[in-house]
């Protein structure tokens, strides 16, 4: 045997050993994303809020619960590091979930800027009974709505069928009730309190219906010729 090939062959037994490592890890990430989304429910109108004797959750905002002088605030001031971490490992999940596919490549690094950007939130948070803190955190979280849908966008750009229309669905479900909610503040009212849990919640369910997704979707394969990795796409 020559060296040549005796070569060759030993980085074909490593880039065959090297996959399932790989598809170890992508599926670890994505299961960020759907822990995020459930951590996000338990911490905020679970135990932040129980910790807030007279707030409603059908009419308050959960901004509020973030807020500077909430009950709540010594829980959730951590929990946003860990989500923080959570989500940036789930968008770069969704990053190396696909090979060839732009759309899906920018929406995975627009969830890791989004997941990144919570630290601008806990920098700017709402201060309770401090009107100045406003301004700066409708800008934080303005920025942030805007990584989030388009994110969403490109996301469902990669995708074909069933996983893009209800990632078109969700956005529209998201953006509509967020608006509605945000026409209806400052409350405390019904339309707001509700419509920001709706808004929130449906971006929590497709942040979990993707990482699904992409966990079922098949690792990428060895190319025999080059020993580069190439992508077969199921869902599209």
């Amino acid at each position: 045997m020559s060296i040549g090939k005796g070569h060759l062959q030993r980085r074909r037994r490593a880039a065959a050993s090297e996959g399932p490592r790989r598809d170890a890890v992508r599926k670890s990430l994505l299961t960020a994303g759907p822990l995020s989304s459930l951590l996000y429910v338990v911490f905020t109108d679970a135990i932040a809020a129980s910790l807030w004797d007279g707030y409603r959750r059908t009419e308050q905002m959960v901004s509020e619960l973030f807020a500077v002088g909430s009950p709540g605030r010594d829980v959730l001031a951590p929990f946003t590091w860990v989500y923080t971490v959570l989500f940036v490992a789930f968008g770069a999940g969704v990053w190396t979930s696909v090979r060839g596919n732009r759309a899906f490549r920018v929406g995975g690094g627009l969830l890791t800027a989004y997941g990144l950007w919570n630290i601008m939130g806990s920098i700017y948070p709402l201060r309770l009974g401090d009107d100045t803190s406003i301004p700066m955190h409708i800008v934080a979280t303005n920025i942030q709505l805007a990584l989030m849908v388009a994110a969403m966008c490109f996301v469902a750009a990669g995708f074909r069928g069933l996983m893009r229309a209800y990632s078109i669905v969700s956005l529209a479900v998201s953006a509509l009730m967020g608006m509605i909610a945000f026409m209806a503040a400052p409350g405390p009212n019904l339309v707001l309190g509700i419509g920001e849990r709706i808004s929130i919640g449906a971006f929590l369910l497709w942040v979990a219906v993707l990482g699904a997704a992409l966990w079922n979707r098949p690792p990428p394969i060895a190319n025999r010729n080059h020993l580069q990795y190439v992508e077969r796409r199921p869902y599209e």
